[in-house]
């Protein structure tokens, strides 16, 4: 009874270490883009709608690896991109799609490092993480389908016009495909996971900015990382509330 009781208390330990590991490796900052007249401004940190008061953490520019500005026909155009931060981008877009990736990671028994698996000192995990972000401010059918192959959270329809209470149909891929299973939050919290075909409806519990995000994993094919995080956000304003 005693070796029974130890092996299921030994269970339970385990399991707490790997939810521990795994809440660490998944808890991430806010990335969003805001809009100042006709400049977009990119940031990271936490925004106020997760967490009490905004707070922005600075980012190396060099960390953005693509921007991409489309127009309402969904056709893709050059925007002039300020490499300082906070990285700034002048341009009139529908659609405004942003990569960025703060390299390697890998967490050792001396704290986490950003550092690829190969030069880390014995290393436990490691992994390449991308965050994609992509602002919406305005509205055809032809902006209801994937417009990147990154990681991405599509609106099948208009999420402009929605208010309050309200439900966004989304779709989420990567390359183009959908991916079922995937887990959604908003308002930093898991609303649900896709179904099938890729798709969630998300409730919007307030007006002004919304701040969707999703993150998938895939295998790492090198000697640097274990696996490949991508997380992608969706940011869209909707009336705020009276």
């Amino acid at each position: 009874m005693k070796q029974r009781t130890g092996t299921v208390q030994g269970l339970r330990i385990a399991l707490l270490i790997l939810c521990i590991l795994v809440s660490v490796k998944a808890q991430a900052h806010d990335i969003w883009i805001e809009k100042e007249g006709e400049v977009y401004v990119l940031l990271y940190g936490h925004t106020g709608v997760s967490h009490e008061g905004v707070v922005r953490i600075e980012y190396s520019p060099d960390n953005v690896l693509q921007v991409e500005c489309f127009d309402e026909t969904g056709n893709k155009f050059d925007a002039e991109v300020n490499q300082v931060y906070p990285v700034r981008i002048c341009a009139e877009c529908a659609v405004l799609c942003v990569l960025t990736s703060s390299g390697y990671w890998t967490k050792t028994p001396f704290g986490t490092k950003n550092l690829p698996r190969n030069e880390a000192i014995s290393p436990l995990s490691s992994w390449l993480s991308y965050e994609s972000v992509k602002r919406i401010d305005a509205w055809t059918e032809k902006l209801s389908v994937p417009l990147t192959g990154d990681l991405e959270l599509t609106p099948l329809r208009n999420p402009l016009e929605l208010s309050r209470g309200k439900k966004v149909r989304l779709l989420v891929t990567l390359n183009g495909e959908p991916l079922s299973s995937v887990p959604v939050s908003y308002e930093g919290k898991t609303r649900g996971q896709t179904d099938e075909q890729g798709r969630i409806n998300i409730r919007l519990r307030h007006g002004g900015m919304q701040l969707i995000q999703t993150s998938y994993t895939t295998p790492a094919d090198s000697e640097k990382a274990d696996e490949i995080i991508h997380t992608a956000t969706l940011v869209f304003e909707i009336a705020s509330e009276k």
